[in-house]
C-alpha cells in the first residue's frame, strides 16, 4: 500500500474510533450506530466495512485502542515500592488502587460504559469488558512475576479483595458523577476520594496481614 493511502488509512481509522467515543459522551450508548458514527466522522460506511469488517469490529478495535481503560504499564508506573521493601505488595496495590480510582475520575466514557453496562449488554458493552478483563489478568501475571510469587496462588489471595475495591471504585466514581455525596463522603472532591483510597490501603493491608 502507499505510504500516502496508509497514511489515509491510518487516519480515518483514528476519526472513527474517535467518534464512538464522541458520541457515547454526547448522545449515549443508544446512538452508537454504524450510520451515526460514519456521520460523525465524516466518511462513508462503506469504509467501517473495508476497514474494520462492519460495526463489531470497529467496537472492538474502539475498546482495544480508545482511552477507554488504564494500561498496566500505567498503574505498575514508578514510583511504586520495591519488591524488596517492607510491606511491598501491600503498599503496591494501594497504589494500583489509587491509580484505578483517578483514571475513572477523569474519564466520563469510562463511567457511562459502567452505568449502561449495568442496564444492557450488547456488542460494545461486551468488546469492553473484554479489554477489561484482560488488562486485569495481565495486572496479576505482572504482579506474580514482581514478587517472583506463583500466579495461581496470587490470585487465590487477590482476586476476591481487587474485585470488592475495583468495583466499589467503579460504582462510587460512576454515581458520583450525578450524586454528589454517597454515606457522607463527597465523591466529588478529593478530599473525599483521599479518605476513600486511604481506608483502601488499611484494608489491604489488614488482608495481606491475615493471609
Amino acid at each position: 500500500m502507499p505510504v500516502d493511502q496508509a497514511r489515509d488509512r491510518d487516519a480515518t481509522e483514528a476519526s472513527l474510533i474517535a467518534a464512538v467515543e464522541a458520541i457515547i459522551l454526547e448522545e449515549g450508548f443508544g446512538a452508537v450506530g454504524i450510520n451515526t458514527i460514519a456521520r460523525s466522522a465524516g466518511v462513508t460506511k462503506p469504509l467501517i466495512y473495508r476497514y474494520f469488517g462492519g460495526l463489531s469490529g470497529l467496537l472492538a478495535a474502539y475498546a482495544e485502542q480508545g482511552d477507554f481503560w488504564w494500561r498496566v504499564d500505567d498503574v505498575l508506573a514508578d514510583p511504586i515500592p520495591a519488591p524488596d521493601s517492607p510491606d511491598a505488595l501491600a503498599r503496591t496495590l494501594a497504589t494500583v488502587f489509587e491509580r484505578h480510582a483517578a483514571f475513572l475520575r477523569t474519564h466520563p466514557v469510562t463511567l457511562e460504559v459502567i452505568t449502561w453496562e449495568m442496564l444492557e449488554r450488547n456488542e460494545l458493552t461486551e468488546a469492553l469488558e473484554t479489554v477489561r478483563e484482560t488488562r486485569s489478568a495481565e495486572l496479576m501475571t505482572r504482579l506474580a512475576v514482581r514478587f517472583d510469587l506463583p500466579q495461581r496462588e496470587l490470585a487465590a489471595r487477590l482476586q476476591p479483595m481487587l474485585a470488592l475495591l475495583g468495583g466499589a471504585a467503579n460504582y462510587l466514581a460512576a454515581r458520583g458523577r450525578r450524586i454528589r455525596r454517597f454515606g457522607g463522603i463527597d465523591l466529588q472532591s478529593d478530599e473525599g476520594w483521599h479518605d476513600l483510597n486511604d481506608c483502601a490501603a488499611e484494608m489491604i493491608a489488614g488482608s495481606l496481614s491475615r493471609s
